[in-house]
């Protein structure tokens, strides 16, 4: 599992997840992961194109990121999900809950609207 966090220009956080996010790996970086949503006091974009597999416990951890920022007025905005991945997230409608789209431009665009 891959987790890194960078700055973009004090815009957001943009956080990569690749490799699997699954029973296996959820555990490694949930408390990162929630940690650093929590302390970015605004808006995310998970950058997922690195991410090849999607479980529930991966759906959970990404919902319960969301919490979190809108918690304190962020959004979280998902791109560049590979097409396994998005059609996970289009099937259990998490796409509705978490904006999706294509490139980094797109998610960054949605933040700030």
């Amino acid at each position: 599992m891959r987790f890194e966090v960078m700055e973009i220009e004090g815009q957001a956080r943009k956080i990569v997840l690749g490799g699997r996010l699954d029973t296996g790996t959820v555990g490694e970086v949930e408390t990162p992961f929630t940690a650093t949503l929590a302390a970015s006091g605004r808006g995310a974009v998970l950058d997922l194109t690195g991410l090849e597999f999607l479980s529930s416990l991966g759906i959970r951890l990404l919902l319960s990121g969301a919490r979190v920022v809108a918690r304190r007025g962020g959004k979280v905005v998902l791109f560049g999900a590979q097409p396994m991945v998005a059609e996970v997230l289009v099937a259990m409608a998490l796409d509705q809950v978490l904006p999706l789209v294509a490139t980094e431009e797109e998610a960054l665009a949605r933040l700030a609207a």
